[in-house]
């Protein structure tokens, strides 16, 4: 399977060494920047380096293409690469909006081939597992949920991704970019979420160009409630250090499930469930869930999925939706919080 990746930077790295691992050939790297190209070619030591993705896509032998762009590029390069009848996988957000993301899907269908996101955090093997916990009644029905992701604007992440502090670049601030992998999980374990309010704090990093700080109030469905924070404001000893704080925290009729880490992690249990109790005294249960590169699983499926003619679980279509909830937030925030509901 030979592929190209469009966009050689901090995600293009890492998609690269998961394309390497799965077998795929990584036939150009594509970057303006000829060093950032030349970084990726070299992990497998071939391929071809261009300036422009028109360039690979001319190629017959290419099957798919990987774009890992600022997310204002994400709808004009994929609908370029799909009318040239390549698979296209995109990081998330699949698009800036929501027009954007649905020429995208049409495209993909009038072309025949598979537009996948690169949602890698729905491949957590960790929130897999609380889904099948929730699924298998462990808490009983979800009443409330807390979901919290904390960073920090670092100087090394203001200077590998500076894109990213560009409003227009990135479709908005923290709430699209750690938001946007929130309630596509959320909506993975809890279900489908009906409508949303938001607030931004003031903002504390000031080369930011949006929200650096929010909160989303979510509504589901099934009648879950649930807030969603989100910041790269978050200032302790672990972020300072690069890394980001993810906790999880579900409410039911019969006890909570909490989840810590992204990759992998910690779950805690409490649960009045029958088959849970011991000689009539309530027990908390750890589950620990081995850290796995999701960035693999994810490109393990797209894989799997254009080799056996299988629909992505992550396919465009489907993750239209998560756009249209994080635009829904920014939509309350311009509006005081007003409640925003969804079709």
């Amino acid at each position: 399977m030979k592929v190209a990746i469009v966009g050689c930077g901090w995600a293009g790295i890492r998609h690269a060494r998961a394309f390497t691992e799965c077998g795929a050939e990584i036939a150009w790297a594509v970057d303006t920047d000829e060093k950032r190209a030349e970084k990726v070619r070299r992990i497998q030591n071939s391929g071809r380096i261009a300036a422009e993705y028109k360039e690979a896509i001319a190629d017959a032998d290419l099957a798919a293409v990987d774009i890992c762009l600022p997310h204002d590029l994400h709808a004009p390069v994929a609908i370029d690469c799909l009318g040239a009848g390549k698979h296209v996988l995109v990081e998330k957000p699949i698009a800036a909006t929501l027009e954007e993301a649905e020429a995208m899907i049409q495209a993909a269908a009038k072309a025949g081939v598979v537009l996948m996101v690169a949602e890698n955090e729905v491949y957590s093997p960790l929130y897999r597992r609380v889904r099948d916990l929730i699924a298998d009644g462990i808490i009983g029905k979800p009443a409330l949920v807390q979901m919290t992701r904390g960073a920090y604007a670092t100087e090394d992440y203001k200077q590998n991704r500076p894109w990213f502090l560009d409003e227009k670049r990135a479709a908005g601030g923290m709430m699209m970019s750690g938001g946007i992998h929130d309630v596509e999980k959320l909506r993975m374990i809890i279900g489908e979420i009906s409508a949303v309010q938001a607030l931004q704090a003031p903002r504390r990093c000031p080369e930011m160009g949006a929200d650096d700080t929010g909160i989303a109030v979510l509504r589901f469905e099934n009648g879950a409630i649930g807030t969603m924070i989100q910041s790269n404001s978050y200032k302790n000893a672990i972020t300072a250090a690069g890394e980001e704080i993810h906790r999880l925290r579900i409410d039911g009729q019969l006890g909570s499930i909490e989840a810590i880490g992204t990759h992998g992690g910690r779950i805690c249990i409490f649960s009045e469930k029958e088959d849970l109790v011991s000689e009539g005294s309530y027990v908390e249960t750890e589950i620990v869930v081995p850290e796995q590169d999701t960035f693999y699983l994810e490109i393990a499926h797209f894989l799997h999925c254009l080799e056996r003619g299988e629909t992505p679980i992550t396919a465009g279509n489907k993750m239209r939706r998560s756009l249209e909830i994080i635009l829904g937030a920014y939509k309350s925030m311009e509006n005081g919080g007003a409640l925003v509901p969804l079709e």
